[in-house]
């Protein structure tokens, strides 16, 4: 349930907004902007605040039960991060989620979730 409100519902909602006001904004720009707020809320969303998480009692911590630091939030979103590849990266971690509970990045970054 984390996942789909912070993997598939905030993001879905941002992009239909900001795409909404930055609709009159060159293409170019317009297809830069949407990319630098996807950034945006997965890194917010692991150092800051996440809804999915907090609906659902959980929270981010690195492996050794510190706060997750800016490095390890980006190495966790890499996969959603990168136009063209961010569509299969949702689709890699959302079955990893649903098959072993947490997302493949996790091991990356040396991150886990856990009860809050």
């Amino acid at each position: 349930l984390s996942a789909l409100v912070d993997l598939l519902g905030v993001p879905i909602l941002l992009g239909i907004v900001s795409g909404l006001i930055l609709l009159a904004v060159p293409e170019g720009i317009r297809n830069v902007l949407l990319i630098a707020i996807n950034i945006g809320w997965l890194l917010f969303r692991d150092l800051v605040f996440s809804p999915g998480r907090k609906f659902t009692g959980l929270k981010l911590v690195s492996l050794s039960g510190d706060k997750v630091t800016l490095g390890q939030a980006f190495i966790r979103n890499i996969l959603l991060m990168i136009p063209f590849v961010l569509v299969i990266g949702y689709i890699v971690e959302i079955t990893f989620i649903a098959a072993k509970g947490n997302r493949l990045a996790d091991g990356w970054a040396k991150t886990r979730v856990v009860s809050a």
